[in-house]
């Protein structure tokens, strides 16, 4: 394999560094990352790590791919995908703006506005901040994903007794 990719030009090189798909851990990819799996395969997905273990570029990775319509994670771009953390400002600073938010990855960049806690990315997919201080700002809204961070330290959360300790 070394040989084949010495043989590539380096603007190929360089595109494969930065492609998550080539760059991720095993552990850092969905249970079923490809459109060949059944729609129902799996509804809910926990990355479960320690500090600096990669949970949040794990989701942002995998937010960017689903509102971009990646093939190798979804047959067709999601639309609408709900990003909730602890706080509103966890959404913003970390899974948004932080070093391993949606902003810091490559790709087509989404055009983020905090007064309306909104992402829109250039093909119209839409990802919409929430606090899980306010549960029910989640009622009405239709999303065809959510990627809910640190879900244990939310203050209304029901059955998180039942979870890990540390969850992402």
């Amino acid at each position: 394999m070394p040989a084949f990719l010495e043989s590539l030009p380096p603007h190929l090189i360089r595109a494969l560094a930065r492609d998550w798909l080539h760059t991720a851990r095993a552990d850092q990819l969905p249970p079923c990352p490809t459109p060949a799996c059944p729609e129902d395969a799996w509804t809910t997905w926990a990355v479960v790590g320690g500090r600096g273990s990669g949970k949040t570029r794990t989701g942002a990775e995998w937010v960017r791919a689903l509102a971009q319509g990646d093939p190798a994670f979804t047959a067709r771009p999601v639309g609408r995908i709900a990003l909730i953390g602890e706080t509103f400002a966890d959404v913003r600073d970390v899974m948004i703006e932080g070093p391993s938010g949606l902003l810091s990855l490559n790709g087509l960049r989404p055009r983020w506005s905090p007064s309306r806690r909104r992402l829109d990315w250039p093909n119209g997919a839409v990802g919409l901040a929430f606090s899980a201080e306010e549960p029910d700002s989640l009622r009405g809204p239709q999303f065809g994903a959510a990627w809910s961070d640190e879900i244990a330290k939310w203050r209304y959360c029901r059955g998180c007794n039942n979870l890990p300790q540390k969850m992402g």
